[in-house]
């Protein structure tokens, strides 16, 4: 049996992009990374989060306000939260591939429980 053609009406659906789903999760730093590279100035900082035992993910910033941040986090071991998307195909100033979720993060809230 012969399929049938598929005329093109010159309209075509377009699946309506989604917004990306903003996050706040909240987790310890071990980790700070800086670059000054040509392509990238800022950071990368691993985060053990709280709420996931024993996963951890990076959060990449180029704001020296949030670096800055992260790095009294990983000095005073305090608790943060970031706030922020998943990359889907996140970057790598170094080039190479991450083993973990990246977020790109637009905040940071730095607790002090002692």
């Amino acid at each position: 049996m012969a399929k049938k053609k598929e005329v093109s009406r010159g309209i075509k659906s377009v699946a309506p992009k989604l917004p990306v789903p903003h996050v706040e999760l909240f987790g310890h730093v071990t980790l700070v990374e800086g670059y000054a590279l040509t392509g990238f100035t800022g950071c990368h900082a691993l985060v053990n989060l709280r709420d996931t035992p024993g996963k951890t993910v990076a959060v990449l910033t180029s704001e020296v306000r949030l670096q800055s941040l992260l790095e009294t986090a990983l000095d005073t071991g305090n608790l943060i939260a970031f706030l922020g998307f998943k990359f889907a195909h996140p970057p790598n100033p170094r080039g190479g591939t991450w083993i973990v979720d990246v977020y790109s993060i637009d905040g940071v809230i730095l607790y002090n429980m002692h």
